[in-house]
């Protein structure tokens, strides 16, 4: 179920000649997770820095393979239905997540509860979180999560869980 016109993606580069051009233009289709919310994944890299040479390849035509991904960045927008509460979950990445529209709460394991609105911004640095939307309308957040070394504590690290990679992936093979 769509809570949301699907997000459209506008993708620019190079022509041969160096010239600049619109290389990708369309609509991304949020799908439904078994995590109680819907993922569109609009941009994904491998690697730092990336390239922005003439010989684009889309890199959503690949699904993803997990939330985050060690090597580069991953764009992603997420739905969150009304009267919703999802897993509590860390990855190891940097999160940005920008609320666009709606009403999102974000919680940590400490108890701690973190109202949020239309053009607030949430970083997350490796923590346990999940998210509610408490309202009685859809929330939608742009994620953009970059890779991150794990979080290291009394020298052990922290890393992904509370996930399965499985219900995270999205794109590529499945659209």
């Amino acid at each position: 179920m769509s809570l949301f016109p699907d997000p459209r993606r506008i993708v620019t580069g190079h022509n041969d000649s160096g010239r600049s051009i619109v290389v990708a233009d369309s609509t991304i289709r949020c799908e439904q997770t078994p995590l109680k919310c819907n993922f569109a994944v609009l941009y994904e890299t491998h690697k730092f820095p990336e390239s922005n040479d003439a010989n684009w390849e889309d890199p959503i035509q690949t699904r993803t393979q997990s939330l985050a991904n060690d090597k580069g960045v991953v764009l992603r927008v997420v739905d969150f239905p009304a009267k919703t509460e999802t897993i509590f979950h860390r990855t190891e990445s940097l999160d940005f997540g920008i609320l666009h529209e709606g009403e999102i709460t974000c919680h940590l394991d400490d108890g701690v509860r973190v109202d949020m609105k239309a053009g607030d911004v949430c970083v997350q640095r490796g923590t346990i979180h999940g998210w509610t939307n408490y309202s009685d309308k859809p929330a939608r957040v742009y994620f953009i999560l970059t890779a991150a070394t794990p979080v290291k504590i009394d020298g052990k690290s922290l890393g992904d869980e509370g996930f399965q990679k499985e219900h995270v992936e999205s794109g590529g093979g499945s659209q």
